[in-house]
């Protein structure tokens, strides 16, 4: 059950990108809607193929094998309907040449979340030391944490490593390359910090938000107490406690924190003074964002006068929304422009990116 539902959610968070991708035809639409198909349907016959296969053996047995397929039957579709969603015009540059290692930029945020899941996980398993329904509960959350973490971490790896190759190959090739002094890049660190907690754009309205944690709390509550097993009292309980943690994770997760410009400023300290244009996207102020990624794209990109002059990107991203709808996020990107910058930089920039982004709004010269 659990497995149909998140498969639900992968499908419909596939079909409303593509439908709202700027450069995704019909015929590309529906090779994307039919291959995903094939490959639920194959996920789906090999699950039952090994519930008929296991059937005879102990229920030690069939539960691990079961388990173990239904993992890799999750992470093939995450990454298999991501692969097939993307458009060719929108997939990076990830092979490098011999002996070039990827950056590790984006692989590095990984570790903070292992942290996390690691520090739940043993919070349980000590929990379940304590005899009675703390030891239930505590294994009902083991188990989420440990099914979440075997299949998100995966996938968060491939991700993260494909971005890594991304930004090496874009800093072996750029269209214009900025380098800058560490006096400008931290003056303008902390100028960006501030400009970007106060005037960047909501990427949810509250009530898409609420409506999202509400859904989701609901969902994390009753398949906790579905799966529980004793009595009615501690199913609620656990059901009731299940939705109180997801609560909390999602206070933490805040849009907004009252201490988010300090941490941006510093966060943009210690990124490299450097920033690249190229044929998949920019890399500025230590963030890679593509210019046609499979679920976000550039609609402008104007110069400020400042002063400081800087380009002001614009770009929009589709998230599956509450209710099944879409959720579209608007993110901006600002690229600090050197003083002493030729203006033919920013005249081969405009012409490099009006035929890479043809439904942008490209005005930089």
């Amino acid at each position: 059950m659990f497995t149909a539902v998140w498969c639900l959610f992968i499908f419909v968070g596939a079909w409303t990108t593509l439908r709202h991708m700027p450069f995704a035809t019909r015929k590309s639409t529906l090779k994307t809607l039919g291959l995903t198909l094939l490959m639920l349907g194959l996920a789906s016959g090999v699950i039952v193929l090994t519930v008929r296969l296991v059937s005879g053996l102990s229920q030690t047995v069939q539960n691990i094998t079961l388990a173990a397929v239904v993992i890799n039957c999750m992470v093939g579709l995450i990454l298999g309907i991501s692969k097939v969603a993307t458009p060719p015009g929108a997939r990076l540059t990830t092979r490098l040449p011999p002996h070039v290692a990827a950056v590790t930029l984006y692989r590095a945020r990984i570790l903070p979340w292992v942290r996390v899941l690691a520090t739940i996980l043993g919070g349980c398993l000590v929990l379940m030391l304590v005899p009675g329904p703390v030891r239930y509960i505590a294994g009902s959350f083991a188990g989420i944490a440990a099914f979440t973490a075997v299949i998100m971490l995966p996938v968060a790896y491939v991700t993260a490593l494909r971005a890594d190759r991304a930004v090496t190959a874009l800093q072996l090739d750029p269209w214009l390359h900025w380098h800058y002094s560490a006096e400008v890049w931290n003056a303008w660190s902390e100028r960006l910090a501030d400009l970007e907690v106060t005037a960047s754009a909501v990427t949810m309205s509250p009530a898409a938000r609420r409506w999202t944690i509400i859904m989701l709390i609901a969902f994390v509550a009753l398949y906790t107490a579905f799966v529980m097993e004793g009595t009615t009292l501690l199913r609620l309980g656990s059901g009731v406690i299940a939705g109180l943690f997801v609560f909390g994770i999602t206070l933490l997760t805040r849009p907004v924190s009252p201490h988010a410009a300090q941490r941006r400023a510093a966060r943009l300290r210690a990124a490299p003074p450097d920033n690249y244009f190229g044929h998949d996207g920019v890399f500025c102020n230590g963030e890679f964002c593509a210019w046609n990624a499979a679920d976000s794209w550039l609609v402008s990109a104007a110069v400020e006068p400042g002063p400081p002059r800087y380009i002001e990107l614009w770009f929009e991203k589709i998230l599956p929304g509450a209710s099944g709808g879409t959720q579209v996020t608007k993110i901006r990107k600002d690229v600090l422009i050197p003083a002493d910058a030729p203006a033919a930089d920013l005249a081969a920039l405009q012409a490099a990116l009006i035929p890479r982004c043809p439904n942008a709004r490209i005005n930089l010269a």
